[in-house]
């Protein structure tokens, strides 16, 4: 185990990096609701569709992503060893020490990030999408599952770009397994952005109309992610005056956006990801706000609707670009 002074260290770390964000472009704060209202509590009647009911998930919740040919970062925790976070990811220690520089297993730091290296999985079942040839590393983080009365099931979470550089082409494999760990299904999701800029994050969302009857738990793993330089595409516009509150079974956030930058911004798009108390995505929506172009110094106001995966919506961030 290790010592308290290192997880009240690692408890200020985990928080700042659970903030997504680009500098100028990104709000992410908790909604703000008026002294009267409060949040209903949690029933089994909301939906990500106009007819399906969503239920808390039934499977166990999903392990840390495992690791593909793009590296998978993990964050130690209270009480880590090199052993168990092995067989978590399906490597062996000495592959686990090698990827990270010969590292000292005895001093294992909340907080610290390792490398997972290449985890022995199967290609998706079409054959097209391979691994990067020139893997960017990311993070998979804020990961939910729900399950609605018809079996479909619908699996949640986004990706966060640490840096150097901007991402493009971001993709992630889904795969459903049973107790033992075996392969049953697995699906590829792209995130809405089409670069991922620097201290970022982006949601992705899969869902399962017929999730195998052996389905007992899930991981997801990096696919694919390439370098992109953001500003050769986009342009970041500022969030100001944002606020959220629940709206009968949805949740609305509203505000404006301001092109803070010399250049026009054309068709504006944003995107609005709501967490619940667990920092786990329960919906998100990314689309085209205006196609007319928004001048330096131009403002332009939204009120979005969101359908959740449960009433209790504790934090959103809202991102908004215009494309050069």
């Amino acid at each position: 185990m290790l010592p308290r002074a290192s997880l009240t260290y690692a408890a200020g770390l985990l928080a700042s990096l659970m903030i997504s964000g680009c500098s100028g472009a990104v709000s992410n704060q908790p909604p703000t609701l008026p002294p009267t209202v409060t949040l209903p509590t949690p029933r089994p009647t909301l939906t990500p569709r106009p007819t399906p009911t969503l239920v808390a998930a039934t499977p166990p919740a999903p392990s840390q992503p495992a690791a593909t040919p793009t590296p998978v970062v993990y964050i130690v925790q209270a009480g880590d060893t090199l052993i168990p976070i092995a067989n978590r990811f399906g490597v062996s220690v000495a592959e686990l020490i090698a990827a990270n520089g010969n590292l000292d297993a005895t001093r294992l730091q909340i907080g610290q990030r390792l490398i997972i290296p290449q985890l022995r999985q199967p290609a998706p079942s079409d054959g097209s999408l391979l691994p990067s040839p020139t893997p960017v590393p990311y993070e998979i983080r804020s990961l939910n599952s729900v399950r609605s009365p018809a079996g479909s099931l619908d699996v949640m979470g986004e990706v966060f770009n640490p840096g150097p550089t901007g991402m493009s082409n971001v993709k992630v494999l889904v795969t459903l397994q049973d107790d033992a760990g075996n392969a049953l299904q697995s699906a590829v999701a792209s995130v809405p952005l089409s670069v991922v800029p620097v201290n970022q994050t982006s949601p992705f969302r899969v869902l399962f109309t017929n999730p195998p009857p052996g389905f007992a738990k899930f991981v997801v793993v990096p696919l694919r992610a390439e370098a992109a330089d953001p500003r050769a595409f986009i342009i970041p516009l500022a969030i100001r005056n944002v606020t959220g509150r629940p709206d009968g079974p949805q949740f609305r956030v509203t505000g404006e956006i301001a092109n803070t930058t010399a250049d026009t911004a054309n068709q504006v798009r944003l995107l609005v990801t709501i967490y619940d108390a667990e920092r786990r995505v329960v919906g998100y929506r990314y689309f085209a706000l205006s196609e007319a172009p928004l001048a330096p110094n131009g403002v332009l106001p939204f009120d979005v609707l969101l359908t959740t995966a449960t009433p209790n919506v504790a934090s959103f961030a809202v991102y908004a670009e215009g494309a050069r």
